[in-house]
């Protein structure tokens, strides 16, 4: 399940950085994991920083396995709009 889950969180950074040098924009993309507790599940926060101004989002893990193919769905969403906001 690694695997599939560090090849969708792979594909989630190719496509910003798509994304943002669409935009005409260079900027680094971190990622910090969160472990699941009673009453949450595990997610991945994602950062997006571009000429000092940062924009993050978050990702349960499942939504980051669903995205080992091909990003789609409110990942692609989200981080559209963290590329939006960081180009405004």
């Amino acid at each position: 399940m690694q695997e599939i889950f560090d090849t969708g969180l792979s594909k989630i950074k190719q496509e910003i950085k798509s994304l943002l040098v669409h935009h005409g924009l260079f900027g680094s993309v971190t990622n910090v994991e969160t472990a699941a507790t009673e009453h949450a599940a595990a997610c991945t926060t994602i950062d997006v920083i571009v000429k000092g101004r940062t924009a993050a989002r978050s990702f349960d893990n499942a939504q980051i396995e669903a995205c080992c193919l091909r990003v789609k769905g409110p990942v692609l969403v989200g981080i559209t709009s963290m590329v939006d906001e960081l180009s405004a």
